[in-house]
């Protein structure tokens, strides 16, 4: 699933492409995504992330919101826009759901598993920002937003009303470096183990945005290219594999339906 590194990719990388272009029509290839309106004639304002969501602000007040939930990605063609895809017989790239052609090329919205959501609604309508931890958290406020929550700190760290954007496999890595039992309940954490948290979150997260994400199965970024994040990995789908702080060995457990790999020799 793409998490906030991946979406902060996307959303950094189509921005520096569509902003101020002018959109000559969309087309709604799958009926799953609902009733979308006829978005030709609106001229793109910004894109901005959201947590996971993606915000594709138009130029008159309406705001385009995507979640790419369990497979979805963007991918971007350059070059002058293609006919009606619905209307000519050529190629499209496979599981495309949605497409939005402008005058510099075609953006599709691509999706196997077909989780992917889409909604047009009044920019003036968007919902109330949560804490984004790529802008960062100071440890007192995580520990304030932890103090009565019993839940495992790692389904804490991924409980998107309260925190934006960190799913499984960054929570995962981010207990690590921070040394924290993901088993523990949140509000057990110290306020000294907030600021290892802290650091921890800003260090994992801007270095994953720096390597485009985490490839693991589907992800790919807004020009079909592999992330590298992967490279970076010290827990996450290491199973049975020695850590390489201690030399314990990484276990996985269940939490919440997830998986979650964690050393327990050195993760206290």
């Amino acid at each position: 699933m793409p998490e906030l590194p991946e979406v902060e990719t996307l959303c950094r990388q189509l921005d520096g492409i569509v902003k101020g272009e002018k959109i000559l029509r969309s087309e709604v290839l799958d009926s799953l995504l609902g009733e979308i309106p006829q978005l030709a004639g609106h001229e793109f304002l910004g894109v901005a992330r959201r947590g996971k969501f993606i915000d594709i602000t138009l130029v008159g007040g309406l705001t385009v919101i995507l979640h790419l939930r369990m497979t979805g990605r963007l991918f971007y063609q350059p070059g002058q826009a293609a006919p009606p895809f619905t209307n000519i017989d050529r190629p499209l790239p496979a599981y495309s759901r949605l497409i939005i052609h402008f005058t510099g090329g075609t953006l599709f919205l691509i999706d196997p598993r077909r989780f992917a959501t889409v909604a047009v609604r009044p920019s003036s309508g968007a919902p109330a920002p949560v804490p984004d931890p790529l802008k960062g958290i100071a440890a007192r406020v995580f520990l304030e937003m932890a103090r009565t929550r019993t839940i495992p700190v790692k389904s804490f760290l991924m409980d998107q009303r309260a925190i934006a954007g960190i799913g499984n496999i960054y929570a995962s890595e981010i207990l690590f470096s921070a040394g924290i039992d993901p088993r523990r309940t949140a509000k057990s954490l110290t306020l000294g183990e907030w600021g290892k948290v802290k650091k921890a979150v800003g260090e994992i997260l801007r270095r994953a945005v720096a390597c485009r994400g985490t490839t693991i199965s589907d992800w790919r970024d807004l020009f079909g290219k592999m992330g590298k994040n992967q490279d970076n990995l010290k827990v996450y789908s290491r199973h049975g594999e020695v850590c390489r702080r201690c030399g314990g060995t990484i276990e996985r457990i269940k939490q919440g339906g997830r998986g979650t790999w964690f050393c327990p020799a050195c993760q206290k």
